[in-house]
């Protein structure tokens, strides 16, 4: 008897499900559509959205970058070198590292972080090319600071 009372139940919900989709319009309606505008639109959106991720030696930031790159690379080699002591504190390298893994290290970060946009000449994105010479300053002032105490 409940199967009967079910098969009934179903029968009447999908019967009136039909006999609403049958009052509803599904026609598209007739729309003209402007190609030319969703072209220039299609080409606006490419334009704000691209980013500006060419090195510019040029650009007194991107020069800085380069520098300070270099010097923090000496003066971890000179380090690690000449004072048995220290041990590089970069997580991303062994605790003495030769200078093909820091050439390496240094080759993928300058990778990395140029594909979220570190090298941008937007004005709203120079912070992150500051932050990270003053991070880097603060490394290459750190090793100097420690070839220093223990020499």
């Amino acid at each position: 008897m409940s199967y009967l009372i079910n098969k009934l139940i179903t029968f009447s919900l999908l019967a009136s499900i039909s006999m609403q989709a049958s009052a509803l319009d599904l026609k598209i309606p007739e729309t003209d559509f402007d190609f030319r505008q969703m072209e220039e639109d299609g080409t606006n959106i490419i334009k704000a959205t691209k980013f500006n991720m060419d090195f510019n030696i040029k650009n007194p930031k991107h020069k800085y970058f380069i520098a300070i790159n270099i010097l923090d690379a000496a003066s971890t080699l000179y380090a690690i070198e000449n004072r048995s002591t220290l041990r590089e504190s970069n997580y991303l390298l062994p605790a003495r590292p030769e200078l093909e893994d820091l050439l390496l290290q240094k080759a993928v970060v300058l990778y990395t972080l140029s594909s979220v946009g570190l090298f941008s000449e937007y004005p709203e994105d120079q912070w992150f090319i500051n932050s990270m010479n003053i991070a880097l300053t603060g490394a290459v002032i750190h090793n100097l600071h420690q070839i220093n105490k223990y020499d």
